[in-house]
């Protein structure tokens, strides 16, 4: 069978599955939302027609720009680009010995510090990592703070219930000049995780309802794993993805046609001698293809891969999982690509050593990919002739002209001969040394005092209390 017939099958299940079997929704006012639009809906499952629900994915654009606060890092979602995004979601900071602690705000402006100075990202925020100790009902707007005054390159935002997501905006619309500049053009980027097997709960409900309203783009992300929460057959458990995908993508287009969405499948693969999930075997890597060949068969920008692993600490596995699935995603032209630094175990925990890692991953993946140039001028036969058979190219003006420029070099990696476990010692050292380097470059963007005062306030106002604000504007 063909690739195009193979999406098509999965296509098609995927609308059998809305039609027949459905999705529970969480959410009384948007089920009452889908009857008004003709949606079939018994008890909290609501059965998409086919047509019902493709009229309303139809209306989702192809690509969209996300505005950051310094328009040098503007996004553009869509097409032929593949645009990364670092790590998300860890609750917990693995250190570089394997052991584990408990994430805390420091940690969360330390990441979003490396995350400004790396070029390969153009977005900054989320849930770089779950602070421990600050509250967690205010914790949504506490690292969109933090995330705004550490840096200006493009929002990522943070789920929440409906209260929670509008105090977000109001507080992020006031960087961009207040909430009527704020929805009128896209500015902070919201992941929404579903449940499988058919289900979307009603904080994911709520996000998507919310940025909506505020024509702010979603990432519709469910993520069965192969065997557990999803079939075992991957046709099958990408065509569930799919399912629930399309369902909530149509959701949001019927709450607020054209609101930018991205078709995210995150399909895991699973260890079925525990019932964890997996996330580094090659079955991920290849559902991710199918993803992003399925969003491009919707017009939509996808959402899939990563530097991805299921070890535990920084090992060879983690090097050669992430390696991996970072190839099959560039490869593959995802336009959008969480996790793409920092993730260990899973998705369980975060490490900045891996963050360094990983850099230095996609960094070999793009000069890959980006292939070599074969003209008149690369192929330069003139050179060839000048130094004639016997001779050696390392002293000619070309090879010093070009040495720093067409010559990839690791910033991290060692090379050359080693003794014992040295070789290993310098590689960690190489990996803090690249930390601390980028760490001591970092200068925060530069924000007008009345603005952040205005920041500060908005959040006086929700209850923080001021020595918090402190605490995060010292780290």
């Amino acid at each position: 069978m063909k690739m195009q017939e193979k999406l098509t099958a999965i296509h098609l299940q995927a609308l059998r599955i809305l039609e027949h079997v459905g999705i529970i929704l969480h959410h009384a006012e948007l089920i009452d939302m889908l009857k008004e639009h003709g949606v079939s809906v018994k008890d909290k499952t609501v059965y998409f027609k086919p047509d019902t629900v493709m009229d309303a994915v139809r209306r989702a654009p192809d690509s969209f720009t996300l505005h950051a606060r310094n328009p040098c890092h503007d996004m553009i979602i869509g097409g032929n680009r593949v645009n990364c995004a670092p790590g998300y979601g860890c609750p917990t900071i693995c250190r570089i010995d394997g052991s584990r602690r408990n994430a805390v705000m420091a940690d969360y402006v330390r990441m979003a510090k490396l995350v400004h100075q790396c070029p390969h990202f153009s977005i900054n925020g989320g849930i770089l990592a779950q602070p421990s100790d600050i509250p967690i009902d205010m914790s949504h707007l506490l690292m969109i703070y933090a995330t705004l005054v550490s840096s200006d390159k493009c929002l990522m935002g943070v789920p929440g219930n409906a209260t929670q997501l509008k105090t977000a905006i109001e507080l992020a619309s006031i960087a961009f000049g207040g909430l009527e500049k704020f929805a009128a053009r896209p500015h902070i980027l919201s992941l929404v995780n579903l449940i499988s097997p058919l289900q979307i709960d009603e904080m994911a409900l709520d996000t998507m309802m919310i940025a909506a309203r505020h024509n702010q783009p979603l990432v519709i992300s469910p993520s069965p794993a192969a065997g557990t929460t999803g079939p075992i057959d991957l046709a099958a458990n990408i065509a569930l993805a799919t399912a629930e995908a399309l369902a909530g993508i149509a959701i949001v287009q019927m709450i607020q046609p054209g609101t930018p969405v991205i078709f995210g499948l995150q399909c895991l693969g699973a260890d079925l001698k525990t019932g964890n999930i997996s996330i580094g075997s090659p079955a991920y890597a290849l559902q991710a293809k199918y993803a992003a060949a399925l969003a491009r068969m919707y017009h939509l920008p996808s959402r899939c891969g990563g530097a991805l692993t299921d070890a535990a600490y920084l090992s060879p596995q983690s090097g050669y999982e992430s390696m991996l699935n970072m190839l099959a995603t560039f490869q593959n032209g995802v336009n959008f690509v969480v996790h793409s630094a920092g993730i260990l175990d899973s998705y369980s925990a975060i490490s900045y050593e891996k963050f360094i890692m990983d850099i230095e991953i996609i960094d070999m993946v793009q000069y890959y990919l980006n292939d070599a140039a074969v003209d008149p001028q690369t192929l330069n036969l003139e050179l060839i002739r000048s130094v004639g058979p016997g001779g050696q190219f390392l002293t000619t003006m070309d090879t010093l002209q070009k040495c720093r420029t067409q010559s990839w070099n690791s910033s991290i990696g060692v090379r050359g001969k080693s003794d014992g476990g040295l070789q290993e010692e310098t590689f960690l050292k190489n990996i803090a040394a690249k930390e601390i380097f980028m760490l001591d470059a970092y200068e925060p963007p530069t924000m007008d005092q009345m603005l952040h005062f205005e920041l500060e306030n908005f959040l006086i106002r929700q209850g923080v209390d001021q020595p918090l604000i402190d605490k995060i504007n010292y780290y």
